[in-house]
């Protein structure tokens, strides 16, 4: 039986990556261009968001949600605070997940699973327009912005 005979087969490794791209990458929205807006909100500059710095929007710590003995089971403390290490983290998070959907794209060709291929097109494309986006002027000051 030649390739072309075989019936396409559905590739776990490609959906894992795919689903762990979407949520890292959620996490990662939330906790950069989420955190910002929240903090634009906050001093109520909203043309901040296009030129984030410290000296307009402030520490980014005090637009996170409250801190305290209870803080623990707030999941939104969780959310953000998470998000924004991951925001932190955009170098080698971007690296990781290009690599990672680079290595799937390969594997799901291979296995001919069609669905997961493009999921991962989508979210591989999605990373690359990310990282090219944290290496641009703006995205090294929310960066900087991030790590204060």
């Amino acid at each position: 039986m030649s390739r072309q005979d075989q019936a396409p087969t559905a590739s776990f490794g490609g959906r894992v990556v795919v689903w762990a791209q979407l949520l890292l990458l959620a996490m990662y929205l939330i906790g950069s261009f989420g955190l910002l807006l929240v903090a634009a909100l906050h001093v109520g500059d909203l043309p901040a968001v296009l030129d984030p710095g410290v000296e307009r929007l402030g520490d980014p710590k005090d637009s996170l949600p409250p801190v305290g003995p209870y803080s623990v089971w707030n999941p939104l403390v969780w959310v953000f605070g998470l998000g924004r290490v991951l925001a932190m983290f955009v170098y080698p998070l971007a690296f990781v997940t290009l690599t990672l959907g680079a290595v799937a794209l390969l594997q799901t060709w291979r296995v001919r699973d069609r669905k997961a291929f493009g999921r991962l097109v989508v979210s591989t494309g999605v990373w690359c327009a990310l990282a090219v986006l944290a290496l641009t002027p703006y995205g090294t000051q929310l960066h900087a912005w991030l790590l204060d």
